[in-house]
């Protein structure tokens, strides 16, 4: 990844940007940003010795910590965290939970990852993609477990606009696919994690070919950030019984469709062409709704 694509880091509310990092994080940085992640107003009103003693680390340890933001210390960060004001750790469903509290929180976390996402996702990163996907002779859309599912809508979108768009769920099928890409073609990489093994693997083929290489992923430091040319940060925080959480899922297509919309827009008169051509095709599959033929009473 470009280094100039993450220059506007610092830019992203401080628990925000701390979720993003975490998995890279280590033990003892991850300790601090858990507790700064618990409840930020409680950290605002403590001195950088007050922390390092409730986390059981050392004043240094969480200057690196604020290095790692982008900040230049531990006050830097509390100014940050008072503006960003509203910020409280993620509630998320806990086992004591009532089904109404539980719906309450889930959907609360699939809207904040949403949210979020504007904040994480690098503008100019999203603009040279879509100039990509737009002038793209091939489009191969990557992808395993749930993040399969985003891959495969995706892939479909894009072939409603008259583009050569594929999606493959069997991952040596992804893998050859992509080993083919040329200059040009681009290959857009959808994980969660940012680790999948499949997923990387048939990145880093499509990269060998000289296609383009994109990825809408939820961790700034993963493997799969550090593979591609660009990375489209989205996405949410995981809770327990959540694998892979819907809200990722639900940030991640929510950039793919502004990416679909932003493809659209720049040529407009082809995709209109292309979306009644496929209108047109997939109103012989459909059923005529029942109000449709009902006619009224001594009609």
């Amino acid at each position: 990844m470009d280094e100039s694509e993450n220059s506007s880091a610092t830019e992203i509310p401080p628990t925000i940007h701390l979720r993003s990092l975490l998995p890279s994080l280590t033990p003892k940085l991850a300790v601090v940003a858990e507790e700064i992640l618990a409840d930020p107003a409680v950290i605002v009103r403590l001195s950088v010795s007050e922390l390092a003693q409730r986390t059981g680390t050392s004043m240094s340890t969480i200057v690196r910590l604020c290095q790692e933001l982008g900040l230049q210390g531990f006050q830097d960060l509390k100014l940050k965290l008072a503006a960003e004001g509203t910020a409280t750790g993620y509630d998320g469903p806990t086992q004591g939970d009532d089904r109404e509290s539980i719906l309450s929180k889930v959907l609360s976390s699939t809207v904040d990852a949403i949210g979020h996402t504007q904040h994480t996702l690098d503008k100019a990163s999203f603009n040279q993609v879509a100039e990509h996907l737009l002038s793209a002779r091939s489009i191969i859309f990557l992808g395993a477990g749930a993040s399969a599912a985003v891959a495969f809508d995706a892939a479909f979108r894009f072939r409603t606009l008259g583009v050569r768009a594929e999606f493959h769920s069997d991952s040596h099928m992804q893998l050859t696919a992509a080993r083919f890409l040329r200059p040009g073609d681009v290959a857009m990489a959808i994980s969660h994690s940012g680790s999948t093994r499949e997923t990387l693997t048939a990145i880093e083929a499509a990269s060998s070919g000289g296609a383009h290489s994109a990825a809408i992923t939820t961790f700034a430091r993963s493997p799969l950030a550090e593979s591609v040319d660009h990375v489209l940060l989205a996405g949410g925080t995981e809770s327990e019984f959540r694998i892979a959480a819907v809200s990722s899922r639900l940030a991640h297509l929510a950039v793919i469709d502004a990416l679909f919309v932003a493809v659209a827009s720049l040529r407009p008169e082809r995709a209109r062409a292309a979306q009644e051509l496929w209108s047109e095709m997939i109103a012989k599959h459909r059923l005529s709704p029942p109000w449709a033929t009902r006619r009224e009473p001594g009609g």
